[in-house]
């Protein structure tokens, strides 16, 4: 079964920090307003970047 601790959420927007909430890990973009960024697990760079293939290798979820 599935937990919280399974989940990993990606965002960029305040709209998101309800998201992050739900995850276990929380993705900030680089391009992310500072609270967002606070609130997450890691902030990656900007989406423009590669800021989400980058949180994956960091994550361990493929290769670099």
């Amino acid at each position: 079964m599935r937990t919280r601790d399974d989940l990993i959420g990606f965002g960029d927007a305040r709209s998101d920090l309800e998201l992050f909430a739900a995850c276990g890990t929380s993705v900030a973009m680089g391009n992310a307003p500072d609270e967002v960024k606070a609130a997450a697990t890691l902030v990656t760079d900007d989406v423009d970047e590669n800021g989400l293939a980058n949180a994956f290798v960091r994550l361990g979820l493929i290769e670099g």
